[in-house]
């Protein structure tokens, strides 16, 4: 059996609301439904799973062609907790520990950045930013 996909993964893959994908997949055979059924005083709660191959075959009969997706990296997921701010000191702290960075200036700036990351900038792009050659550049003397 190919990797059962979430209703998220397989809207961003398609780039289209989770809507659409529920309402193109919910009765294609092999898509899994744990969801609820509907009652006289609830309604219907959808929770899909999509195997990968319903979805480029979904693909391969709109475009004629065979389909082959590639999946983005999945994120690492942490829980939730009291600690996380203490984490992710720690987790700089030791970063700059392995890289030699003692520079005040160095450790703003890369707060800064994450900063800048985690509000304006989607998760999947952040590979895609690099600035180490700019924090390098104005480092001081070996301090990082």
């Amino acid at each position: 059996m190919s990797e059962l996909l979430t209703v998220a993964a397989v809207a961003a893959v398609l780039k289209v609301s989770e809507d659409t994908v529920v309402r193109r997949f919910s009765r294609v055979k092999g898509v899994i439904d744990l969801g609820t059924g509907e009652t006289r005083n609830k309604r219907r709660y959808r929770v899909l799973r999509i195997p990968l191959s319903v979805v480029e075959g979904h693909l391969a009969k709109l475009s004629g062609t065979t389909v082959k997706i590639e999946l983005p990296d999945k994120a690492e997921r942490r829980r939730r907790s009291a600690s996380w701010v203490n984490r992710a000191i720690l987790n700089l702290a030791k970063a700059a520990k392995q890289n030699g960075c003692t520079d005040k200036r160095t450790l703003v700036r890369m707060a800064e950045r994450a900063r800048l990351l985690a509000v304006h900038v989607p998760e999947q792009d952040w590979k895609e930013c690099d600035w180490s050659d700019d924090l390098l550049d104005d480092r001081e003397d070996g301090e990082c």
